[in-house]
């Protein structure tokens, strides 16, 4: 687990004490900055070299670090990283004493703050910045454990006490009213008005465990904002934060879709990333309709093709023939792009153009020749890379988006790609608004990010930021095209409770600022790209946020008793430049506010567990489980054994498996076109088998529609289609004297429907299934047990 902590980095046996912490820090709608003040003693009658341990969260960014010991301070200042190492060799030249900073594990750092006196105290102040992670309606925070230095037996002893003071004071001012809670810690929770409120801890609580803040909006606005204000000179300027959550409730009859696959099947990408590549590619296959067309390129030195024939329709016989195909797949010597991208664009199409996905961890050494072919070839069809793995030559992945109409996306570690590529291919399949324009009304709108917005997701979050001279208010629109409809949507300013008290959206907005620099680098050469380089530094510099253009030096303060003045010195930090790059990649530009994040391996490396548990971990992880059911998907829409023909069974298994989606407090609109097409098939097979509803599909039925439409996974009209059937079959239910379920009387609460399910499916008693029975399991079997196994982790 990660913590944070103080030890002797020469001695096991620690007598350095833990005093106070003090944890103070800002929420503004969907980021924080937080920092924790800790105060330690030196209990031992000798001197003690210490190191300080933290852990960085995974999209996090260090935004401060200062230690205070011996009458001096040491505080952490952002440097260009050039001059940082001129500083660091001059260090070394003069002699000078250089601090270091290691890299334990993948998040867990530790730096040297020197020699700790006999009862000295040191006090420690580290600070991030951070975007929440978005689950179920939920903002979650989570702030790391601490290790009180202390032996086995004191802890054990002061288990049953306090042994340090410990603070909470967190303002959150929210977009609208949430409600507030910790599974992990007593917490008060102090309201001045719906949007603005201060979080404290309850008396005798400790840091023994990570503390989780879970913050649930009672309502989901489409549109809401905050501005931050401040004078800058004479002048008043201030920071609008906007966030959209647009829905597009535009069904069209279905368009006749084609697509190419291209994936790389060379042997750099061994291992994890060629599996969940495929499975990228499985996914992206049972979100096809009837009617699309599809084929499937995978190259390494040799193009191969899954139907030389150009491409075929998506019915159940390819599709299991593509997945046979695709299971086959081993990695192979070279990476041949080029024949691969000139196939996809020449191959024959049976109606218009394609929509071409290409996967690739590789460096591209004719990416220029690349470029000029697919200028002159692209025509109508679209290109959206996917460039797997940060070595991946980004330029060629930006180049290549920014010729085939397309959008780029980068897979960093710590991402599963399938989860990644199948967020990408639903915003491709889904409605969304093409902007045409941005009106800021009468607003003196300095730069916005991000700076262009060619695209608006349904039901996908996008924060966006505006820097202001002068008063803000008025109204903004947005102009746009769903289809061939027009979208017009104006926020009124005056009626949003926009202020608040934070310097933070400032900090957000020059945060999202370095990192639209950075990613806009990735696609430009020479005088551009040092333009670029340069405006990253000086906004990092100024707003003291990290960047992968800078480092961290660290300023030395002590009085000096005779002169009676501070004396400040520089102190270079010795970092290797991995760990520098994991510090300041914390992540969130562009991101939506789901975060899709790799804990399954991690649970593999857990202490004590082998590889036989490891291997188990991740079969029955619950987020697995869901993949296994999502890829064996029919092409009609049933979720079922493959080999299935009971069409009882499988309207089962079909209800049970989107109930394994639905109930969960997982954010699953990654899957929301495999479950709609999923209650397709429902309806459908009610409408044409007579005589299918008993009573336990009867219920199933209904449970699955409502946890559905709960879950936000269903737009209108067929919102208003749904409930016209489940008020169809309740009356069905009192018309046979069926059973009365929990569900019919109450009929919002999710918990209710787990309850009911619970009831339906006898899984409190003995019928529970067992993960050991299904530890030989193949996929496309046993998808009945696999979805009741899911349903049983979210009771």
């Amino acid at each position: 687990m990660s913590k944070y902590g103080l030890r002797d980095k020469r001695f096991s046996e620690n007598e350095v004490q833990l005093k106070k912490v003090s944890i103070n820090g800002n929420i503004c709608g969907e980021f924080v900055e937080f920092s924790m003040a800790q105060v330690y003693e030196n209990k031992a009658e000798n001197n003690i070299d210490a190191v300080y341990i933290f852990p960085l969260p995974d999209t996090a960014v260090l935004t401060g670090f200062e230690a205070i010991l011996g009458g001096k301070s040491l505080r952490a200042i952002v440097e260009d990283k050039e001059d940082s190492y001129k500083i660091y060799e001059n260090a070394l030249e003069s002699g000078i004493n250089i601090i270091s900073i290691d890299q334990d594990e993948d998040n867990i750092f530790t730096i040297s703050i020197g020699s700790i006196l006999p009862n000295e105290t040191v006090k420690i102040n580290i600070t991030y910045m951070d975007q929440l992670l978005y689950e179920d309606s939920s903002f979650k925070l989570m702030i790391p454990s601490i290790i009180a230095p202390q032996s086995m037996e004191e802890e054990e002893v002061n288990k049953a006490k306090p042994e340090y003071k410990l603070s909470l004071n967190l303002l959150v001012e929210s977009f609208n009213k949430l409600d507030i809670y910790s599974p992990t810690h007593g917490i008060h929770v102090h309201r001045e008005d719906d949007t603005l409120c201060k979080v404290s801890f309850k008396e005798g609580q400790m840091l023994h465990k990570d503390f989780v803040l879970m913050m649930k909006e009672t309502k989901n606005e489409e549109y809401s904002g905050m501005i931050y204000n401040y004078n800058n000179l004479d002048e008043e300027e201030g920071v609008l934060y906007l966030r959209l959550y647009p829905k597009l409730d535009y069904e069209e009859g279905h368009q006749t879709q084609n697509y190419d696959f291209l994936i790389d099947i060379s042997d750099s990408m061994e291992g994890d990333q060629l599996e969940e590549a495929k499975n990228a590619v499985h996914l992206c296959l049972r979100n096809l309709d009837e009617g699309d067309n599809f084929n499937i390129i995978a190259f390494s030195e040799e193009v191969k093709v899954f139907s030389k024939e150009g491409k075929v329709p998506y019915n159940d016989e390819n599709l299991e023939k593509a997945s046979e195909w695709i299971d086959d797949l081993k990695v192979e010597p070279g990476a041949n792009v080029f024949e691969t991208l000139k196939y996809a664009l020449q191959e024959k199409n049976r109606e218009g153009n394609s929509t071409i996905l290409l996967f690739t961890d590789d460096m591209v050494e004719e990416e220029d020749e690349i470029i000029d072919y697919v200028k002159e070839h692209i025509n109508d069809n679209r290109i959206f890379p996917f460039g797997v793995d940060t070595a991946v030559n980004s330029y060629f992945i930006n180049k290549m988006a920014e010729i085939g109409y397309g959008r780029p996306e980068f897979i960093y570690a710590g991402e599963r790609i399938d989860d990644m590529v199948l967020r990408q291919f639903n915003r491709i399949t889904n409605p969304q608004v093409d902007v045409i324009s941005i009106d800021w009304g009468a607003m003196k709108v300095q730069r916005t990010y991000p700076r262009t917005i060619d695209y608006l997701y349904d039901r996908e979050p996008i924060s966006i930021f505006a820097k202001v001279s002068g008063e803000i208010g008025g109204k903004v629109t947005i102009k746009g095209k769903v289809g061939q409809e027009d979208y017009i949507k104006t926020i009124d300013l005056d009626k949003l409770d926009l202020d608040v008290n934070a310097d933070l959206i400032e900090k957000v907005w020059a945060r999202k600022r370095i990192e639209s620099l950075t990613e806009k680098m990735r696609g430009e050469r020479g005088e551009v790209r040092e333009s670029m380089r340069k405006k990253v530094i000086e906004l990092s510099k100024d707003y003291g946020i990290i960047s992968k253009e800078t480092s961290f030096v660290m300023l030395e303060e002590m009085e000096e008793p005779v002169l009676g003045m501070a004396i400040s010195n520089i102190i270079p930090i010795q970092i290797s430049e991995e760990a520098m790059e994991n510090i300041s990649e914390g992540y969130f530009l562009d991101s939506p506010s789901f975060f899709y994040k790799v804990d399954i391996r991690e649970k593999m490396v857990e202490e004590g567990m082998d590889k036989e548990k490891a291997k188990k971990a991740i079969i029955y992880d619950r987020e697995n489980l869901l993949r296994i059911i999502a890829k064996n998907q029919l092409a009609d829409g049933a979720f079922c054994n493959k080999k299935e023909e009971n069409h009882t069974k499988r309207l089962e298994s079909t209800l049970i498996s989107i109930l394994a989606f639905t109930l969960g407090k997982e954010d699953v609109k990654i899957y929301m076109n495999q479950i709609n097409k999923s209650l397709r098939y429902v309806l459908k097979s009610i409408e044409d088998n007579e005589g299918i509803l008993n009573e336990k599909i009867t219920h199933l039925v209904i449970l699955a529609l409502r946890s559905s439409i709960e879950k936000k996974l269903v737009r209108q009209p067929s919102r208003s289609i749904i409930e016209d059937h489940i008020d169809k079959l309740k009356n069905i239910i009192k018309e046979n004297k069926y059973m009365d379920i929990q569900y019919i009387s109450n009929s919002d609460r999710n918990i209710d429907l787990r309850d009911s399910t619970t009831f339906m499916l006898s899984l409190n008693e003995e019928k529970n299934i067992k993960e050991e029975f299904l530890i030989n399991f193949k996929e496309g079997q046993n998808i009945l047990d696999i979805a009741k196994l899911a349903i049983q982790k979210t009771l």
